[in-house]
């Protein structure tokens, strides 16, 4: 299973979610490996602060140059259960990742969820479902100490009922759980046994799970989709077989 992360303005927890999402495939008994296809490249440094500190098991982790997406998943899938993809919206290689990922994972605050300033996401997210139709979108609430009030759940639903079969995770992502660890560094909250960061990742991992595995087979991601070219568009041919 491909899992993508896209954050278009929190990527600090964009890349914990990421890591803690590799970390609890491990835990579920599945090989998995982490690609960091972000700018600011956070979870390559938190890969290297992890060997570091000897924090044990190992996360594998890949870090990929814009234009070197599609030839890594390649490359890798054969290897993998999960591949989990931590990029941004507005990178080169955030279209090719939600063309290849089954579910994808959206971090969003209450503040964020604001259709009219937020639009270019919506419409990235419903670009990419024209190309991979089994394409499920997961909308993670984030919160503080607490989850966030009713109309905030609101406002985050209202969002994610703009980009098709797109949903909000039962999960709350509570920043402070997801510190969980963080004193040493390269360390997950996922990592720490029995605390509330990595029952959240944990809940959030079998979310992912369930909503892979709704999605009837014959709608789910082929791989591989042919790389971009230069201008953005997938070639015509490429184009009509997606839409079967």
């Amino acid at each position: 299973m491909i899992i993508t992360i896209v954050h278009a303005s929190l990527p600090a927890v964009g890349a914990v979610l990421a890591e803690n999402l590799a970390r609890q495939a491990g835990r579920h008994g599945r090989h998995a490996v982490l690609l960091d296809a972000s700018a600011q490249r956070l979870c390559e440094r938190w890969s290297i602060d992890r060997v570091r500190s000897h924090v044990r098991p190992a996360v594998a982790i890949r870090t990929v140059p814009g234009g070197g997406l599609s030839a890594e998943l390649e490359r890798l899938l054969p290897h993998f259960d999960d591949i989990v993809i931590d990029t941004e919206d507005c990178s080169a290689s955030c279209r090719g990742a939600l063309i290849a990922a089954q579910v994808a994972l959206v971090p969003l605050t209450c503040e964020q969820a604001d259709i009219d300033a937020r639009y270019p996401l919506i419409a990235r997210l419903n670009s990419a479902r024209m190309f991979n139709p089994g394409l499920r979108v997961l909308f993670v609430p984030v919160g503080g100490e607490r989850d966030p009030a009713p109309q905030a759940l609101a406002a985050i639903r209202a969002y994610a009922a703009q980009v098709m079969s797109a949903g909000v995770a039962r999960t709350v992502a509570h920043l402070p759980a997801l510190l969980w660890g963080s004193d040493v560094p390269g360390q997950c909250a996922s990592d720490v046994e029995n605390s509330s960061g990595a029952a959240e990742m944990a809940a959030l991992y079998g979310e992912v799970h369930r909503t892979f595995d709704a999605t009837p087979p014959a709608r789910r991601s082929a791989w591989p989709v042919p790389p971009l070219p230069a201008g953005g568009q997938l070639p015509q041919k490429t184009r009509k077989q997606s839409r079967s």
